[in-house]
Formats: C-alpha cells, sequence, structure tokens
C-alpha cells in the first residue's frame, strides 16, 4: 500500500472552476493544499486516496474558484460613497470629489476608507487588488495590509493641470521622488501588500512624468497604473495638447509595456486597440463606473474588440462614490452582459470570458499569473467557496451560469488566501468588521462636518 503524503488543507468534494490552459470544470473536485501553495487540483476520490491532510473542508454544494481579483479600487473614495450629486457626469464627478473632499482627506480616513472598501469586496470572494492611489502612503499600507489581502498600491501622482482640475497638483520632480521613496521604502511591502507606481494619467500628467514613471516601474518590477480614455473630453483634450488620442501619444512617447494597466479605456479607437496588443499593455474595465457615469459605454465601448485583439483585459469595481459597490460578483455580472445589449449580439459577452477577466486576466494585469488566477499545482492557495446551497442558486444545471447570471457575492462563503483562511463560513478572521463599520462611519461624521457637503436629493428629508 501506497503511503500518502502529508498535507496542510483539503478542500473536498465541490464543484472546482480551475481556469487552467484546459480550463476544467471538475464536479466532485477538490484542491490539496500545503503550505501557501496548492498541491494537486482534480476528482475528489483521488485526492482523498493521494493525500493525507491535516484538516478537510468539506464543500459539498459548494462552488471552488481562484480568488477573485479586483484590479481597480479605491482606498479614500470609499469616504464620500453617496455625497456627491448623482446628476453629474464624469468631469463633474472628478471636479467635485477632488475639489471638496479629496483636499481635506486624513491618514484615518484612508486607513479606515481602505479597510471598508477591502473588507466589502473581501467578503464576495476577492483575494488581490490593485489600488488607484493614496495620499499618506506608509500610513495607508501598514494600515490596510492587517486584512491579510494580497494587492498592490501606490501614490496618487500627477503635475499637469487639466480641465480646472487644479488641487493636490504636485511638480514632476515631487512625484517621481515620492513615488521612488515608496518603492524604496516598501520594496518588500507590508504583509502581502505591495507598492507599485501609480499616475492619475488622463491629461493630468506631462510626458516626461509618464515616461520616467515607466522606467521606474520597469527598475522595480511592478506595474503602472493610470486611468486614460474615460470620457470624450479626454479625447479632445489630448487631440488639442498632441494632436493625437491618449493611447496613440502614450505609444508614440514610449510609455506602454506588459507592465502598464490602464483603466476605463470606454473611448479607443480600432488604431489604438492595435497599439495596445503590440505594446501587452493591459485595460481594466469598470463597467459600474462608466454606466453610472455617462461614459458613453454603450455608445463608444469596444471592449470586445480589444479581447478578440489579443488584448488583456481585468475588471475592477473603481471607486465607491462613482461605482459604489465593491461586490466582485455583481461587477462580473455586468462584464458578462452589458456587451451583449451595446453590440446587438448575445454571443459578445459570456459568463466564461466574465470569469477570466476576474481572475487570470486580473493576474496578468498585475504581472502574477505565476502565482495567482486559477487553480493548479504551484500556484498559490488564494481561493474564494462560493455556497450553492442558496435560493439565488436553484435550480442548479449549470454552476458558471448561475454564478455568474445569478448568485449574488453574499453566497461567498470562505476565502483562503496565502493558504490561509481569512474568512471562513462568513466570518472575517483577521479584522473586527464591526470595528471597521463603525470607524468608517465615525471619520464619515468628520469628513461631513470638514466638507459641510449636503445630503443630495430631490425628495424632503427632516
Amino acid at each position: 500500500m501506497v503511503e500518502k503524503k502529508s498535507i496542510d488543507l483539503l478542500i473536498d468534494n465541490g464543484t472546482v472552476v480551475t481556469i487552467d490552459k484546459d480550463r476544467r470544470v471538475i464536479r466532485h473536485g477538490a484542491v490539496a493544499i500545503k503550505k501557501n501553495k496548492i498541491k494537486e487540483v482534480g476528482k475528489a476520490r483521488l485526492l482523498k486516496a493521494k493525500y493525507s491532510a491535516k484538516r478537510v473542508y468539506d464543500a459539498k454544494n459548494k462552488l471552488i474558484t481562484p480568488g477573485l481579483i479586483n484590479s481597480h479600487l479605491h482606498f479614500y473614495h470609499h469616504m464620500h460613497r453617496g455625497l456627491s450629486p448623482e446628476t453629474l457626469n464624469g468631469l463633474g464627478w472628478s471636479d467635485f470629489v477632488h475639489r471638496r473632499v479629496a483636499t481635506v482627506v486624513d491618514p484615518q480616513d484612508e486607513i479606515w476608507g481602505g479597510l471598508g472598501t477591502l473588507l466589502e469586496t473581501l467578503k464576495t470572494g476577492v483575494t488581490t487588488f490593485l489600488e488607484a492611489g493614496s495620499y499618506n502612503l506608509a500610513e495607508t499600507i501598514e494600515g490596510v495590509a492587517k486584512i491579510g489581502m494580497r494587492g498592490l498600491m501606490g501614490r496618487r501622482s500627477f503635475d499637469h493641470i487639466s480641465q480646472g482640475h487644479d488641487m493636490l497638483v504636485d511638480s514632476t520632480r515631487k512625484c517621481l521622488a515620492a513615488n521612488e521613496a515608496f518603492m524604496k521604502d516598501y520594496q518588500d511591502g507590508v504583509g502581502l501588500v505591495k507598492p507599485c507606481i501609480v499616475l492619475v494619467g488622463m491629461g493630468r500628467c506631462s510626458d516626461t512624468l509618464y515616461r520616467k514613471s515607466k522606467e521606474m516601474a520597469d527598475n522595480y518590477g511592478t506595474v503602472l497604473h493610470m486611468h486614460q480614455a474615460n470620457m470624450l473630453e479626454n479625447i479632445q483634450e489630448s487631440m488639442a495638447l498632441h494632436g493625437e488620442r491618449p493611447v496613440e501619444h502614450l505609444y508614440n512617447i514610449g510609455a506602454l509595456g506588459s507592465n502598464v494597466v490602464m483603466v476605463h479605456m470606454v473611448h479607443v479607437n480600432q488604431k489604438e486597440i492595435g497599439m495596445l496588443a503590440k505594446s501587452k499593455a493591459n485595460v481594466v474595465h469598470c463597467p459600474n463606473t462608466a454606466m453610472k457615469l455617462s461614459y458613453g459605454m454603450a455608445a463608444f465601448g469596444r471592449f470586445t474588440e480589444m479581447s478578440e485583439a489579443g488584448v488583456n483585459v481585468a475588471i475592477g469595481t473603481d471607486a465607491s462614490d462613482c461605482s459604489n459597490f465593491n461586490d466582485m460578483v455583481r461587477l462580473i455580472y455586468l462584464a458578462a452582459v452589458t456587451p451583449k445589449d451595446y453590440r446587438y449580439d448575445p454571443a459578445a459577452g459570456s459568463a466564461e470570458k466574465a470569469l477570466e477577466m476576474a481572475t487570470i486576466n486580473g493576474a496578468i494585469a498585475l504581472n502574477m499569473e505565476k502565482e495567482i488566477g486559477s487553480l493548479e499545482a504551484g500556484k498559490k492557495a488564494d481561493i474564494a467557496i462560493y455556497d450553492m446551497h442558496r435560493p439565488d442558486w436553484v435550480p442548479l444545471y449549470n454552476e458558471l451560469q448561475n454564478f455568474v447570471y445569478s448568485a449574488q457575492g453574499s453566497s461567498c462563503e470562505s476565502v483562503i488566501i496565502d493558504g490561509n483562511f481569512v474568512v471562513e463560513k462568513g466570518k472575517v478572521l483577521t479584522i473586527d468588521e464591526d470595528e471597521v463599520v463603525d470607524r468608517v462611519q465615525f471619520q464619515a461624521k468628520k469628513m461631513l462636518k470638514k466638507t459641510k457637503i449636503p445630503i443630495y436629493s430631490p425628495w424632503k428629508w427632516s
């Protein structure tokens, strides 16, 4: 009789969505984990015969997926969720929140806003995030890392006034120096959170800042993260300044590459799609924000065409006051259904494509595809487990269809990151959830007092 191999954890008898190269979906499947890595994925009966586990997690009636990757979110924006009038378009919203809120943000806002954002998205199955820029870097990375999630964060940097947006603009020299200092001081990260280079983008950065930031990302082996091409105004401004569209200009100045992550990208033409594919730059789609802020996604969005051209497209929930939610399951649904409508083609989006955007595509965007994004031997044990014995999951014929089109993020039962349970049976184990909720609301009261922003609603309040 062959002696069984010792492992730490066996997730047993669930439906395993591997997202490996063969895109296997294994019913009555199992995942064997030793320390912080996946040892093997396969049929439960075979793995149970092969391994002796210190702990067996019963995954009957559960869906087991790679940990979801939220490829674009904001920390301090969480503190002004619901403050801005919903009648503002992208340009009006950006001016409102950055002029009236960003200028009074303090470290506690970023820490607790960050934890609030991460807690919300974690509980829907997210294990990894890419954050879009903070102001109080040391305090924030130290504060948010305790949640136990994997992620990248950086400094919100820009050196140009654009469309009247002159709040908190810095010199090119200061932006580069601050980013370099953060990379040096935190090159090993805090917990599983590591530094990256973040630019605001959207006409608010000089060519020098773009080029030097790309060089810095190359030198430190990290990603360069920026917003681009979200609104028509961005295209018009770029044409007026450079005679080129935003992606075209970045391509021509040498600021694109496989470690560049560009968010929104609603207004991109076919020529630019070719440039994205050639440079291997990554795109992050935020359909929730595009719809709420009227970016024109239905009229101008070309995300299906990007994917067909070989561009890596991931998804992110964006900021809590322009998307307003951080539920990745809800976002996966939008990523699947919106192209069906605006392309008049039911095959333009699918459950499988949307799941790829939330897993392996996100891993590629973050340059982590060798570590995370799929359930395969040798990869980090970052796993989400969903309860399918719920009203929103039945009747159950096709687990992928139900997950994307029927389920809610609240069906996430447990989350494993780096081999450790961070959420188990719905309970967050790393931080006090009630404390986070209370502290976010405490900071919100202070924020309201500092900003004096009235509640927006056409209804009468008393």
